[in-house]
């Protein structure tokens, strides 16, 4: 499956990379949520990691434009704060929601095909 990863953390970005990819996965990352948003209008990934904070967007924005083209695909979106408001707007979307530190062998579960 092709994942595409927002995430602007460098080391996290690549953290995610390499667990998907020793998985099986192509794995797409980016830092910004212009050139994921970009991505998208060009590709249609098998699943989307997003972190929620992103410069100054909102990673579930990214989330809602690749359920609008990938009705049943997998969604991780992944905050540093464990906030109810965001984890309702995760689950409207649908997506799963993951908490800082994010357990590599949860982000293995969503995406096993």
């Amino acid at each position: 499956m092709e994942i595409l990863v927002l995430e602007d953390d460098p080391s996290l970005g690549v953290l995610y990379a390499s667990t998907l990819q020793n998985d099986g996965h192509t794995v797409r990352v980016y830092a910004s949520f212009e050139d994921a948003r970009k991505a998208l209008r060009e590709l249609v990934p098998g699943g989307l990691l997003t972190d929620v904070r992103v410069g100054s967007y909102n990673g579930l924005q990214l989330a809602l434009l690749f359920r609008a083209i990938a009705a049943n695909s997998p969604i991780a979106v992944v905050s540093g704060h464990d906030d109810a408001v965001i984890q309702e707007e995760a689950r409207r979307i649908p997506a799963i929601f993951l908490v800082k530190p994010v357990s590599l062998d949860a982000i293995r579960a969503i995406f096993a095909e």
